[in-house]
């Protein structure tokens, strides 16, 4: 499960990291510590000329779908999008890496009560993540662009947090992705490299709430696996 992430660096610090991209078509998005369903983010997806930056909607809403009233999914199970009609196509043709600098996960205490956590990576990398996008005709009469995040069972070091996690992709794994003729299986796995985590303030359970208070630990430090 992803809920929620943090992408507040501009968009040339991911060019920097990742290499080429075209950004001409992407608009202009302010830092947003608390992206939240509904709200836009950066995602590179294949064009013509290239991997290319697009800011879209958050949740899923496939090309053929007319009625307004259906839930848009934030996140899609990578061990059976391949099977669903909901993300089928895309899945094989509309593959998209979504930026983000970390993400939140709400951990399940005694009592109801759920502890916010951030997950980021060593050294402020930026963390990239595997998705699905689709452009829809029928619902305005304009292409509207969504995307959602493809999950994966926890690694050990997300697990005590909770069960699922996004797929989080290195270099290598981003081109595989982004290619539709390359197997999917060697990248959709759970994340291997450190990752650290602390307990972020319920500050960030509010999505109005938008700041760098969102990721800062309650703890002095992240602790790093």
């Amino acid at each position: 499960m992803c809920g929620r992430f943090d992408r507040h660096r501009e968009l040339a610090h991911f060019v920097t990291a990742m290499g080429e991209l075209d950004c001409s078509g992407a608009a202009a998005l302010p830092s947003n510590y608390n992206v939240a369903p509904s709200q836009s983010a950066w995602v590179v997806h294949g064009s013509s000329g290239g991997p290319a930056v697009s800011a879209m909607s958050w949740g899923f809403v496939p090309e053929w779908a007319s009625e307004t009233r259906f839930t848009r999914p934030i996140n899609a199970r990578s061990e059976t999008a391949h099977e669903k009609p909901m993300f089928r196509k895309a899945f094989s043709k509309q593959r998209c890496l979504v930026l983000c600098d970390g993400y939140y996960e709400w951990q399940r205490l005694s009592k109801g009560h759920k502890q916010p956590h951030y997950f980021c990576l060593p050294l402020g990398a930026p963390m990239i993540l595997a998705g699905l996008w689709s452009s829809n005709d029928r619902l305005t009469g304009n292409g509207l662009e969504t995307f959602c995040v493809l999950t994966v069972s926890a690694s050990p070091a997300v697990n005590s947090v909770h069960h699922r996690m996004p797929v989080i992709l290195d270099q290598e794994g981003q081109s595989a992705w982004l290619d539709p003729a390359r197997r999917e299986e060697a990248v959709l796995r759970p994340w291997e490299g450190g990752i650290e985590v602390a307990p972020v303030s319920t500050f960030v359970n509010s999505p109005a709430n938008n700041s760098v208070q969102c990721i800062q630990p309650l703890q002095a430090d992240c602790v790093p696996w």
